[in-house]
């Protein structure tokens, strides 16, 4: 055993669960397997290579700087987020991943708490090191090995120890003994001194109590999953050009070609006036000699120029920002989410739904691809394919203790540098498989209607794909959602009812696939495209299970899969509780916090299945209600 003992770990479990600064359990091998409670103390890490870093950066700075906004009015003295600086950038912050050889392994932990006590007689030692206990670990005494104390002491603040008050103010440490409960006592001839096991903050000075060190709430990791975008262009052309996210907007509303888009992303547009006025110039001089005519050549020359200099596009854009009436920060983050979509529907190794029904015809299962189509559409699945290789890159960058959500007096903190004065984002890739599934705007909207979530003067008109498309860019504000916190209904209640509504549903088809597939539910993952609407359903393929499965899942057992999801929404073990009260719970939609974008918020069976609330008799009608 040494003083810091070297572990290896899965990194995706390594990514949520053993960062430094957390408690964790600990395994020594040897004559005898013996378990203790650690403290991770640092990575040996390498920089991740071959993503887009630049845009993981700027996406952990909006989630910080979200978490700071809710702080404006809270504590003074302790502000929502500590060690970040005043902006990550890739200047001042790296992404890196674990090590992962022979050699050297990628996390390093120490033994921790280092007090002990002996099971007989109760005496309590402790230590400087592992390197000291392992010198000493048997009760001078009694000679039993001793027992390591699994209690620490954490705040909300992000203060955390495991030094324990074992001294008594007249004798020291040597006569102290544990009377079992909550309390050390001094057994020097005389003495008898009752030392609480309580300790004060020394940041907040609160009162802290001794709380189990694997505890979940000792540390609350804050995470992410970004479909990597890897080409700078890109990233440039959503980030810094200003007209970046009309132009995908001008696309997804059908008024440019995916080929326009895609030149526009690698050319750029030219709205400079001389470099119009230079080109027109150039062109009308030469259609002026071959046409012999001012009019015409005039017209050429600035239909040349406007399509050089991206003038028709100026007129495109102003059409779309006349009609925009969310904020920027949040059509800039709808537009990047349309990008992730459509990159991950024009894959290459993809199966659409009319490829699963031929597949399934093939295999000749008890499935019935022939109503594969009426299935999706009656239960609002607009379009549906598998994709392969699809890049994910998921990270953490931050802690938070006690709870999980921000109130004042708690704080985000960045987690611990590896090299001075650099910020750490630590983060994986992976490439994997996943069904993805655009669902029907206009039943969402229907649905929306029926249960006065939305007014019929505000309502789009349901058979124009254009303004229906416009509606969810304009009412859909991903600044809303965040990880640990439920949406605020009143704050913005469009984007509260449409989330809630296809949050449920991942959760549903994730649950479903999971027995159908023959998968672990904590295997597979989520990505919610909510303003498109879509869903992302894909594997943990660096977890170490078969790729393949959804595929097979998908073109074998379509029907069976939907089927099995809307069975799924109908009873809750803690019925009628659940329904009345809660509308979700782990009986039925809470999945683990590694599969769940949202920290299992904003989910709601009555959104399914439909509910009449026995108090006050109002009737919610369910999205796949018969």
């Amino acid at each position: 055993m040494s003083t810091d003992r070297q572990m290896k770990r899965g990194k995706t479990q390594s990514l949520y669960k053993y960062l430094p600064e957390s408690w964790i359990d600990f395994s020594v091998r040897g004559k005898e397997r013996k378990q203790y409670i650690a403290k991770v103390e640092r990575w040996n890490s390498e920089k991740l290579v071959g993503i887009n870093s630049k845009r993981l950066i700027r996406t952990v700075n909006q989630e910080v700087e979200s978490f700071n906004k809710q702080g404006l009015y809270g504590n003074p003295l302790l502000p929502p987020t500590i060690g970040f600086g005043t902006e990550l950038n890739e200047n001042n912050c790296d992404v890196l991943t674990p090590k992962a050889s022979d050699e050297e392994r990628g996390i390093v932990a120490s033994i921790s708490p280092l007090t002990f006590y002996c099971p007989k007689c109760k005496k309590v030692y402790q230590f400087k090191s592992a390197e000291d206990y392992k010198r000493h670990h048997k009760c001078y005494s009694c000679g039993v090995e001793l027992t390591q104390f699994r209690q620490i002491y954490f705040c909300q603040c992000g203060y955390a120890t495991d030094k324990h008050p074992v001294e008594c103010p007249t004798h020291g440490s040597k006569y102290i003994k544990w009377d079992g409960k909550y309390n050390f006592i001094c057994t020097a001839q005389g003495c008898n001194r009752k030392i609480n096991m309580t300790v004060t903050c020394p940041i907040c000075g609160r009162k802290l109590g001794p709380k189990h060190a694997l505890d979940p709430s000792q540390f609350f990791t804050y995470s992410l999953s970004l479909i990597d975008l890897i080409d700078e262009k890109l990233e440039d052309f959503i980030n810094v050009k200003d007209y970046g996210k009309f132009i995908v907007l001008a696309h997804w509303l059908e008024k440019i070609t995916k080929e326009e888009l895609n030149k526009i992303i690698k050319e750029g547009i030219t709205t400079d006036d001389d470099e119009f006025q230079k080109i027109f110039d150039e062109h009308y001089k030469m259609l002026l000699t071959a046409l012999k005519d001012e009019t015409q050549a005039k017209i050429a020359a600035l239909i040349i120029a406007e399509k050089k200099c991206g003038n028709s596009y100026n007129k495109i854009v102003d059409e779309i920002k006349v009609q925009l009436i969310n904020t920027m920060a949040n059509v800039a983050k709808v537009s990047e989410s349309i990008l992730e979509y459509n990159m991950v529907k024009d894959l290459h190794d993809v199966s659409t739904l009319d490829d699963a029904i031929k597949v399934a015809k093939l295999l000749n299962t008890n499935a019935n691809p022939e109503c594969f189509w009426d299935i999706a559409h009656k239960f609002g699945i607009k379009s549906a394919q598998v994709c392969d290789k699809i890049p994910f890159i998921a990270c953490s960058y931050g802690f938070t203790r006690v709870k999980s959500e921000y109130e004042s007096g708690v704080q985000l903190h960045a987690l611990k540098e590896e090299v001075r004065g650099k910020k750490n984002i630590y983060a994986i890739k992976t490439n994997t498989e996943g069904i993805l599934l655009e669902l029907d705007r206009r039943m969402i909207m229907e649905w929306l209607l029926k249960n006065n979530f939305v007014e019929k003067e505000f309502a789009p008109n349901l058979e124009s794909e254009y303004e229906l498309k416009l509606w969810f860019i304009n009412n859909i504000k991903p600044d809303s959602v965040r990880k640990f916190t439920s949406i605020e209904e009143t704050e913005t209640p469009e984007t509260f009812h449409v989330y809630r509504l296809i949050h449920s549903i991942s959760h549903l088809l994730i649950k479903a696939a999971a027995e159908i597939g023959g998968l672990g539910k904590d295997s597979l993952s989520e990505y919610i495209f909510a303003g498109v609407p879509a869903i992302l359903i894909y594997c943990q393929n660096s977890q170490g299970f078969s790729l393949g499965s959804l595929r097979n899942l998908f073109e074998a057992y379509f029907d069976k899969w939907i089927f099995r999801a809307a069975a799924l929404a109908q009873k809750c073990v803690f019925d009628p509780i659940c329904i009345e009260r809660y509308k979700a719970c782990t009986g039925c939609l809470f999945l683990n916090e590694v599969s769940c974008v949202h920290f299992n918020k904003d989910l709601d069976r009555s959104y399914i299945i439909g509910h009449v609330d026995k108090e006050t008799k109002k009737k919610t009608i369910g999205f796949w209600e018969e």
